[in-house]
């Protein structure tokens, strides 16, 4: 039986086996607007189609309408942009083409949870949801999935990485006090956006890197005391919704997967394969009947520099590994960026529409 998107979908987040594997591929906003320049293409909805994907994330397509007492994105004249949490950015040209940076943390000199209070945090008060239901409507043939609860990547944003991993270790109650910030928002955001718009959306993603190439950025215990409380939060706020969960995070995290799974996650994303210890048949063995799995298409150097052909060789290669039984969904390992040329997206596209 011919499904939708978003049945193939589900049938894979719940482990089963749809009429063809399901596909997700995001573009940066650069890529983005070159694919619908190239395809001569106007509507977002139209681009997704034509790469095939059957995932629409919510960030490209529909929002609830801002309405904070801060401008929701502002420029400075030094080219820095910031956003209403205070995260400051710049566009930069890097080896893979332009990126948005982060270039300035305003909390990261702070050394107290009175300076942290200080700063203007915003309120889930400043967004209205009042038609975002009807707004979401025509997406409703894909599967429809919410990204961006994040409880340590976007504390970084504000504090900067490495201030956060020292405050891990020296300052916890500091670490503590950020992680809660951002997963008291993202808890009520979301369950305001789930209310509002009850049956119509299908995933929740969280995004949240915890690993480097080679191995992880603190141990198993600090993932414990830290993380998998906040992560078990969000995860039980969506399920009471009847929302799946996805999980992302790059890198080498074998030992944090089954921790991962354990907080109630559905989906384990972006499977880095080529990271330590990351091997697709490691993966979907130890996993594949505890979640399904999201992506392991290489964006590091097998899409940016491999051939149409070899490719879709190992897309097919993935999919016999982590599809073998159902509970796969082929997508890139990262949102496609300037460095991946049309002609391989269209070779992964092909590669998954050819059974």
């Amino acid at each position: 039986m011919k499904l939708n998107s978003k049945e193939r979908v589900m049938c894979a987040v719940g482990l089963g086996e749809p009429d063809r594997m399901p596909l997700d591929m995001h573009p940066n906003p650069f890529v983005a607007e070159r694919l619908m320049k190239e395809w001569g293409l106007s509507e977002y909805r139209d681009l997704l189609l034509r790469m095939g994907s059957d995932i629409v994330d919510l960030r490209s397509a529909v929002n609830p309408t801002y309405c904070g007492p801060v401008p929701y994105l502002k420029g400075h004249p030094d080219g820095l942009r910031e956003n209403f949490w205070g995260w400051r950015t710049r566009i930069e040209q890097t080896a893979c083409g332009p990126e948005e940076i982060y270039a300035e943390f305003m909390l990261s000199r702070a050394e107290t949870i009175e300076e942290f209070e200080k700063h203007n945090w915003p309120s889930v008060d400043w967004f209205d949801f009042s038609d975002f239901s009807e707004r979401l409507e025509p997406w409703c043939d894909f599967a429809v999935m919410a990204s961006g609860p994040s409880i340590w990547q976007h504390p970084t944003f504000l504090r900067s990485l490495e201030q956060m991993l020292m405050d891990l270790l020296s300052e916890p109650e500091l670490a503590e006090y950020m992680m809660d910030r951002f997963t008291d928002f993202y808890v009520a955001f979301f369950d305001r956006m789930f209310s509002a718009a009850p049956g119509k959306i299908d995933l929740m993603r969280i995004a949240d890197d915890v690993g480097t190439q080679q191995g992880l950025l603190f141990s198993p215990e600090v993932f414990a005391r830290f993380f998998v409380p906040r992560i078990t939060r969000l995860v039980e706020m969506a399920h009471s919704h009847g929302v799946k969960v996805m999980f992302h995070s790059c890198g080498a995290i074998l030992p944090l997967i089954d921790s991962i799974a354990a907080c109630g996650v559905d989906v384990l994303d972006p499977l880095q394969v080529t990271a330590k210890g990351m091997e697709p048949e490691v993966i979907k063995e130890r996993f594949g009947a505890k979640m399904c799995l999201h992506g392991g298409v290489d964006t590091q150097h097998l899409l940016p520099h491999g051939t149409p052909e070899k490719i879709r060789r190992r897309t097919r290669e993935l999919m016999e590994i982590f599809g073998k039984g159902g509970g796969y969904i082929a997508a890139p390992s990262h949102v496609l960026q300037m460095d991946v040329p049309t002609a391989n997206i269209e070779a992964l596209r092909n590669a998954v529409f050819e059974g």
